[in-house]
């Protein structure tokens, strides 16, 4: 697993955990999933989370 990977599932384990939270103290588990996208879109959408490699 290279070092993009790593950063990927290390960002998305932290969106789901911040999810888990909200939606434990929502009590809904809807919360929980809408929260998670959302953290997960805004990761991408910021660069935190990468899809495709960048140029060089």
């Amino acid at each position: 697993m290279n070092a993009r990977n790593k950063l990927n599932v290390a960002y998305f384990n932290g969106c789901l955990i911040l999810a888990a939270i909200v939606g434990v103290a929502a009590q809904s588990f809807p919360a929980l999933l809408t929260t998670l996208a959302a953290l997960a879109a805004c990761g991408v959408a910021c660069g935190n989370i990468r899809l495709r490699p960048g140029r060089r």
